[in-house]
């Protein structure tokens, strides 16, 4: 999946420049089922159902069409479970589209009993009309929105997002003006209280700014942060919407201590308040020894020798030609965040399938991500290990960074657990193998991966697992220094991570206990959708585990989830080695899963169908004249 973020409208930047004072959340920004399509005949599934079964376990109503439903009916397993095949089908109709499919399942007369809720909560609650105005799907949204009275237009997800907040996200203004005048509530506030226009103001999306002002939506909302919209406007465009209409209505426009600056047409994004908050912070963090030692030792320059030793370049290979988005096919987009997307892509020479992602440098740039972007370029370079994703090449345009990775066909673990609610133990243990050996890899070169979860996990050819999406990670961590970035997705976050005491590589091992857990259980451990309860239980909760859970696992997640960083299984110098020797993996062999000579267990194949992307779409503009800055180091061809 793609997590890339939105900047600056909470304590939710996934790469922020200020690690200490940073928090990184993850959004609703993708749906709850796999972005893919799926097959015809898995839609026909509402066809399929064994009404006649059910109707002989209901006493008959009245009615000849539609049978009475009792108390002990509703409860009935069967009758529960057919439910759920007309709500599954719903989200897939909508997925794909399919706007005959969505009607005929929101249909009362001919499905009765049996009819799809549109209302019916997904993963992460999220309703068919939450992913419909996600994907931008006008027709699907006026399909749920006029076939069903009970279709709640103002539907919260986990996050307490509404599909407006979501169509305001993903830039589909057909589909906001759909919700607004629909009867949207336009000044709703989401878990971290922004509105609508927070999120199009900081996006930089000026048409629904300019939409939703006309619409008087309310301008002195503050977000969790003390940010009003107009703060956190992206660019010159945005603020200039925000001042024309201040000057239309009268009005005096709304300045606070974090308004941007104008110089020359360009919104200066690093206030005052962030130069102080990031000396203050750099003031107060004394170098650690290696810091000391690493300066000591860099290389020093030399005065050029005057007899230069004559270098051949006949015995040398030249490199393939270089590589650039005329060498690309564009055939799906994959997933989408707030500073780029991911698409699949087709090179023309091999054939070759890659997962290609962008990063439009507006957004890198205007809020100092710069070193982030890089810091995931080089792990993906540097690393060669069969269960983390491969960067092939990297390249820019004018206005994009572009990424060219391994494409792993078969989607990541959290559209699995979407499909299949949770794993068996051994199923689970399979992939937590091949978790570990890449965690192994990555903390072998002083890396902490710090955003394991189920999204970040993806299925190759076979079903083998990949760790992917390298953005929060941090480089040259040694084993007795701590880092003290607030970092993670907001399910998955580690006790010591939410008191800011800093953190080591054992966070990663607090992360595995997390995605072991929800594999087997099908939820994170002390999840909540309130985010001070979910804090709260994080730090002091019960830890609660089924009974049908073996002792092995139990005795496992607990270690792993040991609230004292220093105390948790991995946390010694031993690291991996401590978690192998666990009884949950007794008999294992490690050399054989790394070979990739144990077979993976069973797994929905996903199935997608190609659509042509046009070149500029991916890449943005490609003349030579365009202004745009040039990243420096950026492109690699072909890493080893």
């Amino acid at each position: 999946m793609f997590n890339y973020f939105l900047p600056n409208i909470e304590e939710e930047s996934e790469n922020s420049p200020q690690e200490p004072e940073t928090i990184y959340y993850s959004f609703d920004q993708s749906s709850p089922l796999s972005s893919s399509p799926v097959t015809q005949a898995d839609s026909q599934s509402t066809n399929n159902f064994p009404h006649q079964d059910l109707l002989n376990l209901i006493p008959n109503s009245k009615s000849t069409l539609i049978p009475s439903l009792n108390q002990n009916s509703i409860k009935n397993p069967e009758y529960q479970n057919l439910k759920r095949k007309a709500n599954t089908s719903l989200w897939e109709a909508v997925e794909r589209n399919d706007i005959v499919m969505i009607k005929k399942l929101l249909n009362a007369n001919s499905n009765g009993i049996f009819v799809a809720e549109p209302n019916a909560p997904g993963l992460n609650e999220w309703t068919a009309l939450h992913m419909a105005s996600a994907y931008g799907l006008k027709e699907a949204c006026e399909v749920l929105l006029y076939n069903s009275e009970d279709t709640n237009i103002n539907a919260r997800t986990s996050m307490n997002r509404t599909p407006l907040h979501l169509a305001t996200i993903h830039n589909h203004l057909n589909v906001v003006k759909l919700l607004v005048n629909e009867g949207a509530y336009i000044d709703f506030t989401d878990n971290d209280k922004n509105t609508c226009l927070h999120y199009a103001s900081t996006q930089g999306y000026k048409d629904i700014v300019e939409w939703l002002l006309r619409k008087n939506s309310m301008t002195d909302i503050k977000n969790i942060r003390g940010r009003t919209p107009i703060d956190i406007a992206l660019n010159y465009e945005t603020f200039m919407v925000f001042y024309e209409y201040f000057k239309k209505s009268n009005k005096e426009l709304i300045i606070t201590g974090y308004t941007r600056t104008i110089i020359h047409h360009t919104l200066l994004h690093n206030s005052r308040e962030d130069q102080i908050n990031a000396l203050l912070q750099k003031s107060c963090t004394p170098p650690s020894l290696n810091d000391i030692k690493v300066f000591s030792e860099r290389p020093k320059l030399q005065n050029t020798k005057k007899n230069k030793k004559i270098i051949n370049f006949n015995n040398f290979l030249l490199p393939p030609s270089k590589v650039g988005p005329n060498d690309f096919r564009g055939l799906l987009q994959l997933g989408k965040g707030s500073f780029g997307e991911v698409y699949l892509v087709e090179k023309y020479d091999t054939i070759e399938k890659f997962a290609l992602k962008v990063l439009r440098k507006e957004k890198v740039l205007g809020n100092n991500l710069v070193r982030y972007a890089f810091t995931e370029r080089n792990i993906l370079m540097t690393i060669s290990h069969p269960f983390i994703v491969k960067l092939n090449y990297a390249f820019q345009t004018p206005e994009k960074l572009v990424m060219v990775m391994d494409f792993c066909p078969n989607g990541d673990l959290g559209t699995q657990l979407a499909r299949e609610k949770r794993f068996s133990e051994e199923k689970a243990k399979f992939y937590l193998i091949e978790i570990l050996l890449a965690l192994q890899e990555l903390h072998k070169h002083r890396i902490i991966f710090r955003d394991l979860k189920p999204d970040n996990v993806v299925l190759d050819n076979e079903g083998h697992a990949k760790l992917t999406d390298f953005g929060l990670s941090k480089e040259g961590i040694s084993d007795d220094k701590l880092t003290q970035s607030f970092c993670g997705s907001i399910a998955y976050l580690a006790p010591e991570m939410i008191r800011r005491t800093g953190h080591s590589r054992s966070v990663d091992w607090y992360l595995f206990g997390v995605l072991f857990y929800e594999m087997i259980v099908g939820t994170p451990p002390y999840y909540s959708s309130n985010r001070e309860q979910l804090f709260n239980n994080i730090q002091r909760g019960k830890l609660k585990m089924p009974s049908s859970i073996s002792n092995e696992a139990k005795n496992l997640i607990k270690v792993l989830l040991q609230r004292d960083p220093s105390k948790r299984l991995g946390a010694s110098k031993k690291d991996a080695e401590d978690v192998k020797a666990d009884q949950f993996f007794k008999g294992v062999n490690w050399e054989e899963y790394y070979n990739k000579k144990v077979k993976p267990p069973q797994f929905h194949q996903i199935k997608r169908v190609f659509k042509d992307i046009k070149l500029e779409k991916m890449f943005g503009k490609l003349q030579d004249d365009v202004p745009a800055p040039r990243l420096d180091g950026w492109s690699v061809l072909q890493p080893s």
